[in-house]
């Protein structure tokens, strides 16, 4: 009999604590939490701006709001791609045809970060988004590294290397709320 009192306990405890602080798969994010969340990015304007402008995330649990968040990073970064390749292909200058194969591989190798994300976000493998996040803002770090001092062109992919930025910090603190609930 102290079994079963023990078990119907826990098991009361469990639905309490389930209760108040409800997981975030499956429930609807309020705006409050996302402006929360994006107070913890580098820009908080941009960021809810951002979010509420897509439509997707206006019945959103924290795994779609996430899934909007790879999924606006993965266009950004094949549109960098095929610009930075487009360079390539037009250049003449040997140097800087080298910078920017450099940082189309860079880019390639994001794109297949982010893939990988999407593959853990099917598979609900949460706590492996981090690490492909962080390569993904490392080879960014690269292509900004060997840019230095590159023409109009680099300009632009600086630019285009600052947005990836913002929305690749946004993909972190959206997984990290994910993976705290």
């Amino acid at each position: 009999m102290a079994i079963f009192d023990t078990s119907f306990v826990l098991i009361l405890i469990s639905t309490v604590l389930m209760s108040i602080a409800p997981s975030a798969v499956g429930n609807k994010l309020t705006d409050t939490e996302i402006k929360h969340l994006c107070s913890k990015t580098n820009n908080l304007g941009s960021c809810y701006k951002l979010l509420k402008s897509d439509p997707r995330t206006k019945n959103v649990d924290a795994r779609g709001l996430v899934e909007v968040s790879v999924d606006l990073v993965s266009k950004k970064a094949n549109k960098t791609y095929s610009l930075i390749n487009s360079f390539v292909n037009t250049t003449h200058d040997s140097r800087l045809k080298n910078i920017y194969k450099s940082c189309s591989s860079n880019y390639n190798d994001v794109i297949r970060d982010l893939k990988v994300i999407k593959n853990y976000l099917k598979s609900g493998a949460f706590k492996n988004i981090h690490v492909q996040v962080k390569d993904a803002s490392e080879e960014i770090k690269q292509c900004k590294k060997v840019l230095g001092g590159a023409t109009s062109d680099g300009a632009h992919i600086k630019k285009k290397n600052h947005e990836f930025e913002f929305l690749i910090n946004i993909v972190e603190v959206t997984s990290d709320y994910l993976n705290k609930n």
